[in-house]
């Protein structure tokens, strides 16, 4: 088994439901970085290439919808 954490880029506005799923993550050895718009996520995604993508479908910016597309 890897010992390879799982990078994980994770989109959300509400600051407090983004802490709480952020410390959850990272409490089980996962690396989360953290953005709360669909532009600022894009481009964490883009330089960051994450293992995962969590994602708000009501962002303030766009819809969580196009930030997956």
């Amino acid at each position: 088994m890897s010992d390879a954490k799982i990078h994980i880029v994770l989109i959300e506005d509400e600051k407090q439901i983004r802490r709480f799923l952020s410390t959850a993550l990272e409490a089980e050895g996962m690396t989360v970085f953290e953005s709360e718009t669909g532009k600022q996520g894009l481009i964490s995604c883009a330089t960051r290439k994450p293992d995962l993508l969590i994602v708000d479908l009501g962002l303030p910016d766009m819809n969580g919808l196009d930030v997956i597309r």
